[in-house]
């Protein structure tokens, strides 16, 4: 591993018996105003408030803050525990706060002398910089502690691990998605096309719908640099047989073969896009679909339930899904696995054991089942795929083995940083040459300024 450098911020009671803590005794508790926040509009599921919230009850008053961003797939996962497990002894806050938030305020909190969150969700891009720093406690005793109290064995086996780091496990699953092919199956039955399989197929059936008069830009994929851009043109490099990174070194392989062959990859799919589609992350690629202004295109299985919801898409009944395309024959889909999960503070001034046992009700089969089908929770036994259009292809999707993004602490500061540079290359504003070299230049950068340069 590489060496880890000095942490930095950067922008007891005998306990009772195990008793369930029922929303019934919530009298005395209280949770922040606008707790739900952004997520108010998708609101506690039916079975949120029905949970028992088998944990032990501390024996004093005792306050537990989550730091969660607000969206239809992660507040179920927040809603189960502020709905069934506050009580007279345990208040829990979950303030509202949007992804960016999230970052900015997990590592202000994190790094800090005492912590302003107790609880904080993490995903592929954040938890290996926590862990790395010391900031997160590793769950492994915990995890053989109550295995049995909460079931964690029906965790999937490759969703956790996208939550251990240096070999110890710091943090517990609640949902995942892939990448997935989304199109429009009577659009492609009436021209007679199949699911693309590589790019060259994809741009063939794009071409194909174009000349059939009734949609000018088939193809929606977001590309926006702020969040977008960074992960396609990485999925592109993986599926080309190359990565981010050099093995084993904290130096960039952007500005490569690979980088620059996949960048034209990208620019090739232009012609059956948006102008606009620089600037467009999920939401708007969404809304394409939605509304018959493509026919085809990639989200993230968190992304999908939209789609297919009659009441949100006129198109509902008409959406199919695919593995999505490699770049190339032989080569790997361009997907990747992103795992969200909670991680415990290991600044807080709350028992970690408690702390701990609140992360297995997130994540507990009552809380899966509340997320569903906004998320497709890391208890895959808990999936009916022939309930919801999607599940058994991103299913087969993570059978494939995509990997997650690297799992390195710099992995975020780079990320953060070569956005714009790659979104440059692939609209033309810069050479592709002058444009990798300045996201390499970026990326050594970002790395150095993080503390993690060779």
């Amino acid at each position: 591993m590489t060496a880890r450098p000095t942490p930095r911020a950067t922008p007891s009671h005998r306990r009772p018996g195990r008793r369930p803590l029922a929303l019934a005794l919530a009298v005395a508790a209280t949770v922040t105003a606008g707790a739900c926040g952004a997520g108010s509009e998708v609101g506690a599921s039916p079975s949120a408030s029905a949970v028992a919230c088998e944990i032990t009850a501390p024996t004093s008053a005792t306050t537990v803050n989550i730091l969660a961003y607000n969206s239809a797939a992660t507040d179920p996962f927040t809603n189960v525990l502020t709905s069934a497990c506050r009580s007279d002894t345990l208040t829990l806050n979950h303030p509202a706060t949007d992804l960016t938030g999230q970052k900015q305020r997990a590592v202000q909190s994190l790094s800090g002398s005492s912590a302003s969150y107790d609880l904080v969700e993490q995903f592929g891009t954040v938890y290996p910089l926590y862990a790395d720093r010391g900031w997160t406690v590793p769950l492994d005793d915990y995890m053989t502690k109550y295995s049995s109290t909460f079931a964690l064995d029906k965790l999937d086996p490759t969703l956790l691990a996208a939550h251990s780091y240096d070999g110890k496990q710091f943090g517990l699953p609640t949902y995942w998605s892939v990448n997935q092919l989304v199109y429009r199956k009577d659009v492609f039955d009436k021209l007679g096309l199949k699911p693309p399989t590589t790019f060259e197929e994809m741009r063939q059936a794009a071409k194909k719908i174009q000349d059939a008069g009734e949609i000018r830009y088939p193809l929606a994929i977001p590309m926006a640099p702020a969040n977008d851009i960074q992960g396609l043109f990485g999925q592109t490099i993986r599926s080309l047989g190359g990565d981010y990174f050099e093995a084993g070194k904290p130096v960039p392989a952007i500005d490569t073969a690979a980088g620059r062959e996949a960048v034209t990859e990208l620019k090739s799919l232009l012609p059956y896009m948006s102008p606009q589609t620089l600037s467009f992350s999920s939401p708007e690629v969404t809304t394409q679909l939605q509304t018959g202004q493509a026919a085809m295109g990639m989200l993230v299985t968190g992304r999908l339930s939209p789609l297919v919801d009659a009441a949100k898409s006129p198109q509902a009944g008409n959406f199919a899904f695919a593995t999505p395309p490699a770049v190339k024959s032989g080569g790997k889909p361009l997907s990747f696995v992103s795992v969200d999960g909670f991680a415990v503070a290991k600044n807080s001034k709350v028992d970690p054991d408690l702390l701990f046992q609140l992360a297995a009700v997130a994540t507990s089969e009552q809380a899966g089942r509340s997320a569903l089908p906004n998320a497709l929770p890391a208890r895959l036994d808990l999936i009916d795929t022939s309930a919801i259009p999607f599940a058994a292809n991103a299913q087969e999707v993570l059978a494939t083995g995509p990997k997650p993004l690297n799992p390195v602490p710099y992995i975020a500061d780079v990320y953060s940083v070569i956005g714009a540079p790659i979104g440059d290359a692939v609209s033309g504003k810069q050479s592709v040459e002058a444009a990798l070299a300045e996201a390499q230049s970026t990326a050594v950068e970002a790395i150095a300024n993080a503390g993690y340069a060779q």
